[in-house]
């Protein structure tokens, strides 16, 4: 499309607007009308040439550019990139029928002038799309016959209306024209079965990035070659990328003023989108965790909770980290590759044992030395396989299988009912009532910490892994627990959970393992335990969420249990799951994350005694000497670990 077309293109869409910024380099108000899809260019697509003395050009000179704004060679040095924030906001006109779809597009240039001794230069590069941020959701589904019909709200979520409308409605596409004259891209490593052709009826291809967040690998190490007899030999590459928002003859108004942001980003230098980019095969986890504390670490969604480290950065929220020097994965599921398997095998790929040997890294921890040991979660909710039951683990906790609802699980649901429920603790018998039985919420005391973590899990299911075991520590686990409150946001969990809040021997809230209504002082041994196996922390499922999600409460079913932070939180699974955590003001409940997503925020119904039967992730730590031996993180390409 010329620039006559484009101008005239503008002029006849002007009366439905779509608010699509772009900020620091554009802001436009786009305004349409009709029934056939529009793409609106930037305001001015005019390019300046790099401006650089030919003269005095005695090295190649790699840059880049976005839209018209100019980056020359004094701006930009071949480690640094170029990038432009992308933000849209739906409103109501935007859905309104016979309105039609519309859009914004980015054009990225990369230049490379040859020195003026050889006249030739031959150079790589890298392009991505980030997405920050991405509100928009699924809101209608399709059946064989291509009948498109709106999602219903089910606990919180849109979900198909009906067995027959089950594919998703693509809402958001993602366009990207390669430079050359190679037209579309295709293939886009981690959108893979996501390209979809005339998805408007208007002839619009792309990629489907409806709820996709994260860093997209566009193109990686890219080659650019300038060569020739003139004084001054340049190539110039453009990639063109095309965000059209797609009006659907069905009701969307579920994503009415949702918000998308990003970046195109330009850069010479590969940047870390996950563990697998910085870690080689012959790095231990020691070393290699020191090589994602950099400027780049926000792509790798690894937070390095360091305080004065955070404060050169404009991450939100920066002010309510650990500060405990770990390195912690925090993100939605779909951004955060942090997938491990364990299931005994050499192979590449999926795991064997589908999901019930893999496992999430939390993030790295120092040990004592300062060495850092990798922090392990189950990724589903344990099955009476690998934990027991009263038979296979005697004196355990194990209490039944799961058979309620699936709405809110976030695994497979075929695996739903396979999920076993253990008591956090519980007097063994045949007759009780786990209303009233004195049940101590000391972790010292729990049979699920003692009978099934610690003797059949550890030494019967993780046995069929050889050497596995020996490179899990001995770990202190922290178990004072916290004071119960619906108003505390991740940094004052971590504090009174693990920081300088936590509780002490002076405090008078300690119980004996056969009476739990008789507060007693605290002993050293009643605020640690030392085991290879324990659960996660409360923390830990707070700073497993985005960033932007710190400041709000994570008891709250209005904060954590809020949509927009499950759905941006890896660790939320979606069932009742329990923490290592005791409550501290009394003696018989413990702190559990809620089907909702929030933390234990039903303290005044029972919800939470010990007695009760919730699902069990188990954590444990690996040495400092493991390393990655293959996989890009993912949960079709997981993580294999070595120790030789």
């Amino acid at each position: 499309m010329n620039e006559e077309e484009k101008n005239n293109l503008r002029k006849e869409n002007k009366k439905q607007t779509l608010i699509l910024s772009i900020i620091a380099i554009i802001t436009l108000s786009l305004v349409a009308i009709g029934a056939a899809y529009a793409f609106f260019a930037s305001q001015n697509t005019g390019k300046k040439d790099v401006n650089i003395n030919a003269e005095s050009g005695t090295t190649d000179v790699l840059s880049f550019s976005l839209n018209d704004k100019n980056i020359t060679s004094d701006q930009v040095k071949d480690e640094e990139n170029a990038k432009s924030d992308i933000m849209i906001t739906t409103n109501m006109d935007n859905f309104n029928e016979g309105n039609i779809s519309v859009g914004d597009g980015v054009i990225g240039t990369a230049t490379l002038i040859a020195n003026n001794a050889t006249n030739n230069a031959h150079d790589n590069y890298y392009v991505y799309l980030n997405i920050a941020k991405n509100e928009l959701r699924y809101t209608n589904f399709k059946n064989d016959a291509g009948e498109i019909l709106e999602g219903k709200e089910e606990d919180g979520k849109i979900v198909a209306p009906d067995e027959t409308h089950t594919t998703k409605v693509p809402e958001l596409i993602l366009t990207v024209t390669q430079p050359d004259g190679k037209g579309e891209l295709t293939q886009i490593d981690g959108l893979d079965d996501l390209y979809k052709t005339d998805v408007d009826g208007n002839g619009l291809n792309g990629f489907d990035i409806t709820e996709a967040t994260g860093l997209i690998p566009i193109a990686k190490n890219y080659e650019i070659t300038a060569t020739g007899s003139e004084p001054t030999v340049k190539a110039t590459q453009e990639w063109e990328i095309k965000i059209t928002l797609i009006n659907l003859d069905s009701n969307q108004n579920k994503n009415t003023g949702k918000e998308f942001s990003g970046q195109l980003i330009l850069k010479k230098d590969q940047l870390i989108a996950n563990l697998a980019d910085a870690c080689g095969t012959t790095d231990t986890i020691g070393t290699c965790v020191k090589k994602i504390n950099n400027e780049d670490y926000e792509y790798s969604h690894i937070i390095y909770h360091n305080t004065a480290t955070l404060a050169n950065t404009d991450m939100v929220n920066k002010d309510l980290s650990a500060n405990d020097n770990s390195y912690r994965y925090s993100g939605s599921n779909e951004e955060v590759k942090n997938y491990v398997c364990l299931d005994g095998t050499s192979e590449d790929g999926e795991c064997q044992n589908n999901d019930a040997d893999l496992y999430r890294i939390i993030g790295f921890f120092p040990n004592d030395t300062g060495e850092y040991e990798m922090k392990l979660i189950k990724y589903d909710y344990a099955t009476k396989d690998e934990l027991g039951d009263n038979e296979t683990a005697p004196d355990g906790a194990y209490s039944g299988n799961y058979t309620y609802g699936n709405a809110t699980y976030q695994g497979n649901p075929d695996n739903c009912n396979n999920i076993a429920l253990y008591y956090w603790n519980i007097s063994q018998g045949t007759s009780y009532d786990p209303f009233s039985t004195p049940n101590t919420n000391m972790w010292q005391y729990s049979n699920l910490n003692k009978k099934n973590l610690n003797e059949y899990y550890l030494n019967t299911y993780l046995a069929k892994v050889s050497g596995l075991s020996e490179h899990i520590t001995e770990h202190t686990w922290t178990t004072g627990g916290l004071p119960w409150s619906t108003t505390y946001n991740a940094q004052q969990v971590y504090n009174k959970e693990l920081g300088t809040g936590k509780l002490t021997t002076s405090d008078n809230k300690c119980y004996a393992e056969d009476d739990n209504s008789t507060a007693q002082k605290c002993t050293e041994a009643d605020l640690t335990y030392t085991a290879k196996i324990g659960l996660m922390y409360v923390s830990d499922y707070g700073y497993a969420a985005y960033p932007e999600a710190w400041n709000q409460y994570v008891p709250s079913s209005s904060g954590y249990g809020s949509e927009a932070v499950t759905t941006n939180n890896w660790m939320y699974m979606g069932l009742h799951d329990w923490t290592v955590s005791r409550i501290s003001g009394d003696g018989s409940h413990a702190w559990n994350v809620e089907r909702t997503g929030g933390a234990s925020n039903y303290h005044n119904e029972n919800n939470d005694l010990v007695s009760i039967g919730y699902g069990a992730r188990p954590v444990f730590y690996l040495e400092s000497s493991t390393k990655i031996k293959s996989g890009d993180g993912s949960k079709t390409n997981p993580f294999r670990l070595s120790w030789n």
